[in-house]
């Protein structure tokens, strides 16, 4: 007998793996689950989607001013794209999205993702002109509804997903269901549709579920999660956040999107502000780098799994965690992207074409 998405949706993680296809049978499979009808039809009414593209990142800053300076030496005038003073988020890439635009902005995929899935929170630092024409507009009906979030800074620097979506938190805070991403990710329709049923069906079934986390396994995950028993996350490694390096070995990994319960969302990060931000400093987040003063996303799942109300969706591809960390990363982000979206097609789940 076939499975229930709720069955499936809560297997044990060991049990997951390989779970993505079926998944993609019982819910892409009908008409009635496929994005703008039926159950994600309605979910999307319920949903704020929060895309956070204020972050530049040392490294991609670093290597944006190293490109500039290299093609200056050479006697050249650079590329306009090579303002590291923009956000990462603008960088053109590859179009993989069809129509005459030889490039999209990187962030364009973020929003590809998770078009059609709930209206949108897009946090930024500035340059709301530059994404609306460059990124929003192209994808056209695709980019739907969307409202401005501007990400300060603190003593230099923005400080974190985890306070973007603080920020944010009048755009989503009157939603069932928040689904979080990023602008560097080569993000998955697929899983983005999957993530979103899946914590639905598992409180409607009875459970008490506040998040869930697609995830991939990986030889070595850059960001490992630690499971506890009944397969239920308890910890999640990051080498830049705890500011060392973590141990290696084979592991799961969330793939960047994440899938809240609002108001489970909103407590937590009202309890981290409320107890470790300091005005005009940052954050003193126990475990975190004190160098970086951020609050992440980590650390509020690290919270909800505390509690139990963290479930991991096995059910990603490896490549979707290729993040444009630097510009030679954008090579093999299109390479894993144009996968990401073939497969997503494949399961039922395509993205949004142009032109």
């Amino acid at each position: 007998m076939e499975p229930t998405i709720a069955e499936l949706c809560s297997s044990k993680f060991e049990e997951a793996f390989g779970r993505r296809r079926q998944l993609g049978r019982l819910l892409g499979g009908s008409a009635a689950l496929s994005v703008g009808t039926g159950k994600l039809a309605e979910l999307s009414r319920r949903t704020v989607v929060l895309s956070l593209l204020a972050g530049a990142g040392t490294r991609w800053t670093r290597s944006v001013e190293a490109a500039r300076a290299a093609a200056l030496a050479r006697g050249e005038t650079p590329d306009p794209a090579l303002d590291p003073g923009r956000p990462r988020g603008l960088f053109p890439v590859r179009n993989l999205l069809g129509g005459p635009r030889p490039s999209l902005p990187i962030g364009a995929y973020a929003l590809a993702a998770t078009a059609g899935l709930g209206r949108r929170a897009l946090v930024v630092r500035g340059f709301e002109a530059e994404f609306e024409a460059e990124l929003i507009r192209p994808l056209g009906a695709a980019a739907g509804e969307w409202r401005w979030v501007t990400q300060p800074e603190i003593a230099g620097k923005p400080r974190g997903h985890g306070d973007a979506a603080l920020r944010a938190l009048d755009a989503w805070r009157d939603a069932d269901y928040v689904i979080a991403n990023f602008g560097g990710d080569a993000a998955s329709p697929a899983t983005a549709a999957l993530g979103l049923l899946c914590l639905d069906a598992l409180n409607r079934a009875g459970g008490d579920v506040a998040s869930v986390l697609p995830a991939a396994r990986f030889e070595s995950p850059a960001y490992p999660i630690a499971f506890g028993p009944g397969g239920l996350p308890r910890a999640f490694g990051h080498a830049k956040l705890a500011g060392r390096e973590l141990s290696g070995g084979p592991g799961w990994a969330n793939v960047g999107v994440r899938v809240y319960r609002a108001a489970d969302l909103g407590a937590v990060l009202l309890e981290l502000a409320d107890a470790y931000f300091e005005e005009g400093y940052g954050y003193r987040v126990p475990g975190n780098d004190p160098e970086g003063r951020e609050l992440a996303l980590d650390n509020v799942d690290a919270a909800l799994a505390s509690r139990g109300g963290v479930r991991v969706l096995a059910a990603a591809r490896p490549s979707e965690l290729s993040p444009v960390k630097e510009l030679g990363d954008v090579a093999a982000f299109e390479v894993a992207e144009e996968a990401n979206l073939r497969d997503s097609a494949a399961l039922g789940f395509p993205a949004p074409r142009l032109g």
